[in-house]
């Protein structure tokens, strides 16, 4: 790296840090604004109130961190650019692609650790931080890996279960029901009183199994029945269905495969699957759009510098926003959906470089 480069790289992680501190304050002053009501009614200590915070901060950096980007790179190249430093490099013959060059290699291995956080630190620091939500600050009864409540689960392609109460000290459920779909019609339904881990295999008690045809419906009981065709064990029924955001790439990997293997719809999964890749590399996209627009000398103070910024960046997520629902809906393939925010920002920070005097 020449001097010019580190000079560069250093003023652009001085705004970056501050930056990112500046949105992680704000953050946290206005979910404590929010939240502050609940915190009181449930006589939530201290203690847990800054452990809760504490875990948010991974969320927020990763959440905030192209912005803190665009930023970053606004006030660095904008002061070079105001105070004629830029136009003095490209007059001692340096092209405006090697004043960038330092920039987007810089933001390209954020892009890399940002996706390393986000797969180690940011759902870990999630689940716990809703964890402490649900059973410190809610005070909502634990788990305790033996008891669970109106479960539901599509265990098969053609069959989905309810289950009212299961304890799992017993291995024990109570008021099961079964339903089995032939296409979107309802073909077989089988309610019975108590479920039972026997032996390996779940055993129904006092069933009642109706399978309806055309307009007739069979109706048969059984004290005691033995399916032998359940995918699912004890243990799968006392785990807590997590959200994307607080499972790692490998966990919604896995989540995504079981899904498929019994045939359940994951689209929306897939692509929240995609976004965990393609979110990170926003770092490098914002940058890559950003920095011919932030070097361009203008008379305008650095309010409506920031102003620029926000917009791009709210632009830039509406994008990411809508690719997300597109491809939830099935109008866009899920790799498209996860991705299109960064095509096309990164098509028109393509466009803009090249249209970008040297």
């Amino acid at each position: 790296m020449t001097i010019l480069d580190r000079y560069l790289v250093r003023k652009f992680i001085f705004n970056l840090f501050f930056s990112t501190i500046a949105f992680v304050v704000v953050f946290l002053v206005v979910d404590l604004i929010e939240n502050v009501d609940k915190f009181i009614d449930r006589d939530t200590g201290l203690p847990n109130v800054l452990l809760y915070y504490g875990y948010y901060v991974p969320y927020i950096i990763s959440l905030t961190l192209p912005v803190s980007m665009l930023l970053a790179c606004l006030f660095a190249l904008g002061g070079m650019s105001q105070h004629n430093e830029i136009v003095a490099q490209k007059s001692a013959g340096i092209s405006l692609y090697r004043i960038f060059t330092p920039l987007f290699v810089l933001s390209l291995v954020i892009s890399v650790l940002s996706g390393f956080f986000n797969e180690m630190v940011v759902p870990e620091a999630n689940e716990r931080r809703m964890d402490l939500y649900r059973y410190e600050i809610q005070n909502n009864p634990r788990n305790e890996g033996n008891r669970r409540n109106n479960i539901y689960l599509q265990d098969s392609k053609n069959r989905k279960v309810s289950i009212a109460f299961f304890n799992g000290s017993t291995n024990e459920a109570l008021n099961v029901s079964l339903q089995y779909f032939d296409g979107a019609a309802l073909s077989r339904r089988v309610d019975a009183k108590k479920m039972r881990w026997v032996d390996q295999h779940w055993v129904l008690f006092d069933a009642i199994e109706r399978i309806f045809e055309d307009t007739t419906e069979m109706i048969t009981t059984y004290a005691e029945w033995a399916p032998g065709d359940f995918e699912f064990k004890p243990e799968n029924l006392l785990e807590l269905q997590k959200n994307p955001e607080e499972m790692s790439y490998s966990e919604l990997k896995i989540f995504v495969d079981e899904m498929q293997r019994i045939g359940a719809v994951v689209r929306k999964w897939i692509v929240e699957l995609h976004l965990k890749v393609s979110y990170p590399f926003a770092n490098f996209i914002i940058i890559l759009f950003g920095a011919p627009i932030a070097a361009q000398k203008r008379r305008s103070g650095t309010a409506v510098g920031i102003g620029i910024s926000l917009m791009i960046c709210f632009i830039y997520f509406l994008f990411i926003r809508t690719g997300q629902v597109l491809g939830h809906q099935g109008t866009l393939s899920p790799f498209l959906g996860a991705w299109m925010g960064n095509i096309i920002f990164g098509v028109a920070g393509i466009y803009t470089m090249l249209k970008t005097r040297k």
